[in-house]
């Protein structure tokens, strides 16, 4: 076989599959694969398979349809090599979808964010709200007021993880600042 056929020929079928493969497919990986490997992966398809390595001489219609071949590698990529975003996909995966939706990217980018600016970790307006009262609470150390805002923006966003991590540690801190005001028992009072 031609050696400038066979990629044009790898593209065409690929886009003939695009709508079976899921993300793993998509890079030349294993589902258990090592989360550096998907870097790697990605590399040596986005070179492989680049739509401007193959346009010389090629029909708009070839061009469009390695574009699109190329999208959905970068989709992957995009999907797996974050592992929130690769884990939240692996749960969907198992349930049947193939590749993640813009919607549940952009929420398990809302979580990576969220994990590192916990001032953006509200979803709803009202769990918003209730969230930035209890940041400024925490920062006042008012933790028993932050615990007791956290709780009010759990109740607008009950699956919201950094909230849950957030009160856990608002409960620590009051723990804590309780136990130091109790001091010496023996203290006398006047």
């Amino acid at each position: 076989m031609d050696a400038r056929l066979r990629p044009r020929i790898e593209i065409e079928t690929i886009h003939e599959l695009l709508a079976e493969l899921d993300c793993y497919q998509l890079l030349g990986v294993a589902p258990e694969c090592a989360q550096q490997d998907i870097d790697a992966a990605f590399r040596n398809e986005s070179r492989r398979l680049h739509p401007d390595r193959h346009a010389a001489g090629a029909s708009p219609e070839f061009r469009t349809k390695a574009g699109e071949v190329f999208k959905a590698v970068n989709d992957a990529h995009r999907t797996l090599r974050d592992p929130d975003a690769r884990a939240r996909y692996d749960a969907d995966r198992r349930q049947g979808a193939l590749r993640m939706d813009d919607a549940a990217r952009k929420e398990a980018e809302a979580d990576a964010a969220a994990k590192s600016d916990p001032t953006r970790a509200a979803r709803t307006p009202k769990g918003e709200k209730y969230w930035r009262m209890a940041l400024q609470c925490w920062n006042e150390e008012d933790f028993n007021g932050a615990v007791m805002q956290m709780n009010f923006a759990l109740s607008f966003e009950p699956g919201n993880d950094t909230f849950k991590e957030w009160l856990g540690k608002a409960k620590t801190a009051l723990d804590e600042k309780k136990r130091g005001k109790q001091g010496n028992a023996y203290k006398i009072r006047l």
